[in-house]
């Protein structure tokens, strides 16, 4: 029987070194590759960022930072991985002193993902069990298309929300309200 080549997995901060600034992750230590967003997904993921901002500026007993296509290393039972949300919401007791330049060691409090027309469905919820497993506490899954917003947290039921509901940040954001019907105005019918 001929031998199986196996390909080496690399470290976070080999990645780091070979791909920083690249359109690339690390899943469980081997390179995938990402494809460049849409429209659609780049007008939420700012819009969702406006939202945050406004809700941060108007608490600050509730201040955090968010992170935009960040680096994030996180270590599962399933192996390391830097994961790069849509969206990341870090609350302030929580981030390292000083911030690093490279990618953040730590899970975020809350993360979003925005579903593109070509993700598999399969790949986002790969990714939001490793988000769960890694020690975020929120999850929201952003379906353009479908115009839902499916909400995880650890061991709870999956959420799903339509455009005539509200989404909440609790418990990571309490009191942050984003009717959905807003959020996908924004890109029209």
């Amino acid at each position: 029987m001929p031998a199986v080549a196996t390909q080496r997995r690399l470290t976070a901060e080999e990645f780091w070194q070979q791909y920083a600034g690249k359109p690339y992750e690390l899943v469980r230590g081997e390179v995938k590759e990402r494809m460049p967003v849409g429209l659609w997904h780049g007008i939420l993921a700012g819009e969702l960022i406006a939202r945050f901002r406004d809700y941060i500026k108007h608490r600050p007993e509730r201040a955090g930072k968010l992170a935009v296509e960040t680096g994030f290393r996180l270590r599962t039972a399933w192996g390391e991985s830097v994961r790069a949300p849509d969206v990341a919401f870090i609350r302030t007791e929580r981030l390292p002193n000083p911030l690093p330049q490279t990618f953040a060691d730590l899970a975020p409090d809350l993360v979003v993902e925005i579903a593109s027309p070509n993700d598999a469905y399969t790949e986002l919820r790969d990714k939001v069990d490793e988000w769960l497993q890694a020690g975020v506490q929120v999850v929201w899954v952003i379906d353009p298309q479908r115009r839902t917003v499916e909400v995880f947290q650890p061991d709870q039921p999956i959420r799903v929300l339509r455009e005539g509901d509200t989404l909440t940040g609790d418990p990571v954001l309490p009191d942050f309200q984003l009717p959905l019907s807003e959020l996908f105005a924004e890109i029209g019918e």
